[in-house]
């Protein structure tokens, strides 16, 4: 039998049901029914050499980031991202929803999760059951991955049907509209446990390619996913990864997003048979894929 803290317990309340656009999402979360405005210019940035004992100032960009390099911090009078409100998003295959619907939870590896179809390469679920996240008794394995954005490498790499160290052999070849990608926000993430360090980690890139967890209390997981959303106009989200300790109820789910009609019928029995509610959203360009497949 599954052992799982009391907050995975599945719970059998309703889910309440906004109003939703014609794709299935709460008015003013639909990327297409509610375009987002227009980003403002960009100050230019000046950049200040010296030549000859004489200082000159010549408008370019930001140098390149050096490899190794420590992470800038983040620059004064920049804008200030509410990052409880980022959108989280787990990607699972439809024949998993079962179990994780029968659970009442997404379930970190070490707390008991089953996938029937285990999109994980073998070496790097080894590597995450024995990578300590620094600060803490755990390792990564105790954690519930999430994507920060659907334009994530790994995630791409199924769209694109690239193969990927991180996913088993063949996963690649399945096609994208298999797929449900389970959506949350950080703050639901944290719920009341925000005091609570290692609640969440962030990672600046796939803890299955060995990069190093450094923010773990809330405070500097702050800082972090500041960081990720404000560098390179936020394609650092591309790589990153947030990571929720033992589990994620399914009462923290906004919605299941799917690639197709028939897809969304089937999730919806499938919560039906279970008795839940969670509003299911059919939205194609996230099972698409996108023109930058750089890993």
């Amino acid at each position: 039998m599954v052992s799982y803290a009391p907050e995975c317990e599945p719970r059998d309340e309703g889910f309440l049901l906004a109003d939703e656009c014609i794709h299935g999402f709460d008015d003013g979360l639909c990327a297409i029914c509610f375009p987002p405005p227009e980003p403002e210019p960009r100050p230019v940035v000046l950049a200040t050499t010296r030549s000859g004992g004489r200082t000159t100032t010549s408008r370019g960009r930001p140098p390149a980031r050096v490899p190794g390099a420590s992470r800038p911090i983040i620059p004064a009078g920049a804008p200030q991202v509410d990052v409880k409100a980022m959108r989280i998003y787990h990607v699972t295959h439809v024949d998993n929803l079962a179990p994780i619907l029968d659970t009442g939870a997404l379930l970190a590896d070490a707390a008991g999760a089953t996938p029937v179809v285990d999109l994980a390469a073998p070496d790097a679920r080894e590597f995450r059951r024995n990578a300590a996240i620094a600060g803490t008794d755990a390792v990564v394995a105790d954690y519930v991955p999430f994507l920060l954005t659907t334009d994530a490498h790994v995630w791409n790499a199924v769209r694109t049907a690239t193969p990927d160290p991180r996913l088993a052999e063949g996963a690649e070849r399945r096609q994208p509209a298999e797929f449900v990608i389970l959506v949350s926000s950080v703050a639901s993430a944290l719920g009341e446990t925000a005091d609570v360090p290692a609640t969440i980690v962030v990672s600046e890139a796939d803890a299955a390619l060995g990069a190093s967890l450094a923010a773990s209390e809330w405070p500097a997981a702050q800082r972090a996913l500041q960081r990720l959303h404000l560098d390179d106009d936020g394609t650092g989200l591309d790589a990153a990864e947030l990571l929720v300790r033992e589990c994620l109820p399914l009462d923290r789910v906004a919605l299941i997003a799917v690639a197709n009609d028939p897809m969304r019928d089937r999730v919806r029995a499938a919560l039906a048979g279970a008795g839940m509610r969670i509003r299911v959203a059919v939205y194609p360009p996230w099972f698409q894929p996108t023109a930058d497949v750089a890993l």
